[in-house]
């Protein structure tokens, strides 16, 4: 029990950093670049990878069997997957709620996503392999 809570707490502090940094280059981007917020959400979705790959590689999910190269494939499906939604949702709510609020349209929806993230994370993407599964890959 006591590496799951270690676990999910680099998780939250990996995710928190990233999420952060999602959330500051989209204000950036919005504001200083003027780029739609619909836009500007998959610009700073992919500089915020950079910070949740390194970080859960690195803390959340370490493994001494992890290569980083396959790893970092896997991390990049299961974030570009859950970013889908993420967009799927944050671009109708923008339709319903207008985009003035995308700040906290963006919070709302993180949030949801954050979960799948997770699982992903963990049963799949850093998910240590056992002898029989490690010699078919």
């Amino acid at each position: 029990m006591k590496h799951y809570s270690k676990q999910g707490l680099w998780f939250c502090l990996i995710g928190a950093a990233a999420a952060a940094t999602h959330f500051i280059s989209l204000l950036l981007l919005v504001q200083n670049l003027k780029l739609t917020p619909q836009l500007a959400n998959p610009i700073a979705f992919l500089i915020a990878f950079i910070i949740s790959f390194i970080g859960h590689f690195q803390f959340t999910f370490r493994h001494h069997l992890h290569k980083w190269q396959h790893t970092l494939w896997r991390w990049f499906f299961s974030s570009v997957s859950a970013f889908i939604l993420n967009q799927i949702l944050f671009i109708n709510a923008l339709k319903w709620l207008g985009d003035q609020a995308y700040w906290w349209v963006w919070f709302m929806v993180t949030i949801l996503v954050t979960i799948i993230s997770f699982l992903l994370g963990k049963f799949w993407a850093f998910r240590i392999k056992d002898a029989n599964e490690a010699s078919h890959d």
